[in-house]
């Protein structure tokens, strides 16, 4: 028994933390405010009237996301119509994120990489506040995950052999970037980094057709937020509150990437020259970003932003978790110049008075662990008890959500 569990204690630990994920859709489990819980009962008014016209205005269900996730459940509640299964089927079907997770890790081929790792780092994603939440109300963030996941998965097959030409694994990933845009449209921001990628490979003719493809693909969402423009004014864009979403966005990927560098400095994996110099940076940077930061009425910053501001009642926590974001930014630019543009793409990528903790998770999870080009990955795919501390941490932040001492989504 003891090497039963000892030989398959990966598949064990997924098995388990994806019977917790049931008895949270059980319990009908939901972040501070019920907002997923809130989210799904508005918007299954729009789900119904997509049912007599695809040209619904989204702005009646305030909803301000392209719409594909909707459609989609739409045709489904034809045939099921009661809503907790509608959300159970859902939530089944949440379980792909993790898989396609697991299998994009396993494209690459990378020196001594254990699949039980693998599989246990998988299994963190279902700990991720955000994703438990979404998945068991039915949200449009995993849908469109869900497509972003599996862009991914096709261009780490396609970078694995970067062919000049577009082929079967280019064309599918370009394809599932798409269906992720046209179901959360911030997503198009990737095209950047993708389109750059097959440029640095591709032929000049192969490149003209994947561009011109991928101009072909944006003319529904172009044309849908010319009808419904809801989708750019509801976003509360604005460029005068740069220091507020810079600082906010850093902040709440930190969440993420603490105990990644955590525990690389732990395992004495941090070349110190490179940390120093990115320190000093990122120290300059953020003290010019906190200059004049009065954030009356700004809703961004995420789970720090509350701590800092509630338990703390000051900005310094909140200051510290930006900083170490981009310090490790920087140390990961430094590492591999190939990460900047996906590092800035994330960094800029919601300008928006209103950013919310749910906008990065576990979408920052997944994409340091499949594009961002470092060795701060290593040791959690080849060391069990880096990965299990890993998961560990999330577990209690899971936890620490739960009991609304923290979350503010």
């Amino acid at each position: 028994m003891i090497n039963f569990i000892s030989n398959n204690k990966d598949k064990l630990i997924f098995i388990f933390s994806v019977f917790l994920l049931f008895l949270s859709f059980y319990y009908n489990e939901d972040g501070t405010g019920g907002g997923a819980k809130g989210d799904f009962e508005v918007t299954f008014g729009f789900i119904l009237a997509l049912q007599e016209n695809l040209l619904s205005d989204p702005k009646d269900w305030t909803l301000v996301h392209t719409p594909l996730h909707f459609i989609i459940l739409s045709f489904v509640t034809r045939i099921i119509s009661d809503t907790d299964l509608l959300r159970l089927l859902f939530c089944i079907f949440s379980l792909s994120l993790p898989l396609i997770f697991f299998s994009s890790l396993l494209v690459s081929k990378v020196e001594n990489v254990l699949r039980s790792n693998v599989l246990i780092l998988s299994t963190t994603i279902l700990f991720i506040p955000s994703f438990r939440y979404t998945s068991i109300w039915a949200n449009d963030l995993i849908t469109s995950l869900f497509f972003f996941i599996l862009s991914i998965y096709f261009f780490k097959k396609w970078e694995e052999n970067k062919k000049n030409f577009i082929d079967k694994n280019s064309l599918l990933q370009i394809i599932f970037l798409v269906l992720a845009t046209y179901t959360r449209q911030y997503f198009a921001v990737f095209f950047f980094y993708f389109l750059f990628r097959y440029f640095l490979i591709f032929n000049l003719k192969e490149f003209i057709k994947i561009f011109l493809l991928c101009v072909l693909s944006s003319l529904p969402v172009l044309y849908y937020t010319y009808l419904f423009p809801e989708l750019l004014t509801g976003q509360h864009i604005s460029y005068k509150a740069i220091n507020y979403f810079l600082l906010g966005n850093l902040s709440i990927m930190s969440i993420t990437i603490f105990p990644v560098f955590i525990l690389n400095f732990f395992y004495k994996k941090i070349e110190l020259k490179r940390l120093y110099f990115s320190s000093l940076i990122s120290i300059i940077t953020i003290f010019i970003l906190s200059i004049n930061f009065d954030p009356i009425g700004w809703k961004g910053g995420g789970v720090n932003y509350l701590i800092s501001n509630k338990l703390l009642d000051n900005n310094f926590f909140f200051y510290l978790s930006s900083f170490f974001t981009l310090t490790t930014f920087i140390y990961i630019s430094l590492e591999n110049k190939e990460n900047i543009l996906i590092l800035l793409i994330l960094t800029f990528m919601f300008f928006s008075m209103q950013v919310y903790q749910r906008y990065y998770e576990p979408m920052f999870f997944i994409i340091l662990f499949t594009m961002i080009k470092t060795n701060l990955i290593n040791i959690f795919l080849n060391r069990f008890s880096a990965v299990l501390c890993l998961l560990l941490y999330f577990v209690i932040y899971y936890l620490l959500t739960i009991s609304d001492i923290i979350y503010g989504v």
